[in-house]
């Protein structure tokens, strides 16, 4: 009986110093993360089997020698979306809302271009699970200077921009993720509520959860010193910005309030014992449950507020955020309630936040799934294999660089689908069934091909890639290879006959040049433009639609001119036409003229 009481002591002593040594070497090993990715604060918090775990580590704002505290307050990016899904959530739990409303009907003076409108409009579920089909972003609702805190969220949906709101993909089919999605879910609140979504959200969600430290309006360090400064690369500060798509990205918080807003997400959605949000809601944070990828057996994709993230060995509900100067992480493991939050106030391309993941899933002892075993294999690999582009991208502006940069090719090798593309690493796919199939880097199923009218398409669960002819995609690398060795021609052509007084420029040869030369000044009055003002209608950008819009025009004046004033070099011919064919190409994808205000 005496060991026995003994060995109780000892246990109770102990655990308070495991603990403690468990979040000091935490604390090490951040801090030493910190500085091999070049990053310069951090602050988190989390839940472990230990209880709740917090800490901050580097600096807050270099130029004013403040360190990172846990108290110092940090933007979140997208983590926004999580929280603000949560105040949806609880208007649908209150009855004000439903999970299945018309979102056109509930802000029908937008200018909605839905060709499924009739039989499958946009509902309150597509906006938050990302399947309504709407674009993501455009250039101008995200580097603008002329937007004010105050802002109306409609301002973001002018009526000029008749494409704006144009559905690509059946509402409710396949996941693509959209800013402009959980925009309208921050109208929707005004809608409903008849107040401004930030203060909505105030009253009705961080007050009850205790956030009385977090906020959705627009916050500057100047305003508040407790707001650590956001950092770029090579520790540029950059002050906080305001956003035409605000309740997309704009949330200021503290690691103890999100260390509330995690007790309460692993809680089911509970305050006091009684719940806050349905149960049936929550169940459905971080798993879909409406794609066509997910009907045909695919686990993996968004939720109502998180996506399912087969990382590291684990399965997490995960939400990440990145804004000026900000990164930030968000992760839940329901069934062992555990989770965690980090935010680093460097926005930094080059530095590695995986790792972060990593190491907080090591650090909370997150347990390992079960790698899907293979239960049957198809007996012919090779009608999977070929070229897959994206089926839509994500940013409808950039349709055409993605088709040409981001498509990948499959093919077959040992038994594998072999992944192989220009941006990403090679991937290998191992069947575990006739269409579902895992990463070899993964434990679950992680890819699964569907076939239907369209042909043959490809999902993970957050991108989806449609199977095309091989032909046409190398018809346009050859046509953009030719039509770049055209402007170089007609760039060094023009350029020696400049230098060569003696000979005459010829007209059809002088006004590509020119054209071509006067591209100088849009590059040189945004290398001397802040990047903030990259959406604005300025004199860089009205001059680089002017002249790329004119390109096309002079390639065809100058062909005809050549084609009167017989004879001419035929090497002309050759660079005016092959420039001219790219030129045509960027015509029809919509990226000539260069418009990035609309």
């Amino acid at each position: 009986m005496k060991i026995f009481t003994a060995t109780l002591l000892l246990l109770f002593i102990l655990q308070p110093l495991k603990a403690e040594t468990n979040e000091s070497e935490l604390d090490d090993k951040i801090r030493k993360l910190l500085a091999e990715q070049k990053l310069t604060g951090i602050v988190w918090s989390g839940y472990s089997h230990d209880g709740p775990i917090m800490g901050a580590a580097g600096m807050a704002n270099i130029a004013n020698g403040i360190e990172m505290s846990v108290d110092t307050k940090v933007n979140v990016g997208s983590v926004t979306k999580t929280v603000l899904a949560l105040g949806v959530l609880r208007l649908i739990s209150e009855g004000r809302l439903a999970l299945d409303a018309n979102v056109e009907k509930l802000l029908p003076a937008l200018n909605w271009q839905n060709s499924w409108g009739g039989a499958t409009p946009i509902r309150v579920q597509h906006l938050l699970e990302h399947t309504a089909g709407l674009d993501n972003i455009r250039m101008w609702q995200f580097l603008n200077t002329k937007v004010t805190p105050d802002t109306p969220l409609s301002d973001a949906f002018t009526s000029s921009h008749d494409e704006l709101l144009q559905v690509r993909t059946k509402p409710g089919n396949q996941y693509s993720y959209s800013n402009m999605g959980y925009t309208l879910l921050g109208m929707i609140i005004e809608t409903v509520t008849k107040q401004p979504y930030e203060d909505y959200l105030k009253q009705s969600l961080l007050g009850p959860l205790g956030m009385n430290n977090s906020s959705f309006h627009f916050i500057t360090q100047a305003e508040d010193p407790r707001l650590a400064m956001g950092y770029l690369e090579q520790g540029v500060p950059q002050p906080s910005v305001p956003i035409y798509l605000r309740p997309a990205g704009q949330f200021t918080t503290t690691a103890p309030d999100m260390l509330r807003l995690l007790e309460f997400m692993l809680g089911n959605g509970t305050i006091n014992q009684r719940h806050f949000i349905s149960p049936e809601l929550m169940a459905m944070l971080g798993k879909p449950s409406s794609t066509k990828a997910f009907k045909e057996g695919l686990d993996i994709g968004h939720g109502l507020a998180l996506a399912s993230r087969d990382r590291h060995g684990v399965l997490s509900y995960c939400h990440p955020g990145t804004t000026f100067g900000f990164r930030a992480y968000l992760c839940l493991y329901p069934e062992e309630d555990k989770a965690f939050f980090y935010a680093i106030n460097t926005d930094n391309e080059k530095a590695d936040y995986e790792r972060f993941n990593q190491l907080f899933i090591e650090q909370l002892e997150v347990k390992p799934v079960k790698q899907v075993k293979t239960t049957s294999v198809p007996k012919d690999l090779s009608d999977y294999t070929g070229l897959y582009v994206l089926s839509p991208n994500n940013m409808a502006q950039f349709a055409w660089l993605d088709w040409m940069f981001n498509s990948i090719w499959l093919s077959e090798q040992n038994g594998y689908l072999v992944i192989r593309s220009l941006q990403q690493p090679e991937r290998r796919l191992e069947a575990i069934n006739t269409t579902l199939f895992r990463d070899t880097n993964r434990q679950l199923a992680s890819h699964i091909f569907i076939t239907n009218e369209e042909g043959i398409k490809l999902s993970n669960g957050l991108k989806t890639y449609q199977k095309a002819s091989p032909f046409l995609l190398l018809i346009n690398w050859v046509g953009l290879i030719l039509g770049l060795l055209g402007l170089v021609y007609i760039l060094l052509r023009g350029t020696w006959l400049v230098l060569h007084r003696k000979r005459t420029i010829p007209t059809a040869l002088l006004l590509p040049y020119l054209n071509i030369v006067l591209f100088a000044v849009p590059a040189y009055l945004y290398f001397h433009q802040h990047f903030l003002e990259f959406g604005n209608k300025t004199a860089a950008s009205i001059s680089l639609a002017t002249f790329t819009g004119m390109i096309p025009i002079v390639l065809l004046i100058s062909i005809v001119l050549m084609i009167k004033n017989k004879p001419a070099n035929k090497f002309d011919y050759l660079g005016l036409g092959a420039l001219l064919q790219l030129c045509l190409v960027l015509v029809y994808w919509d990226v000539l003229p260069m418009i990035f205000w609309s």
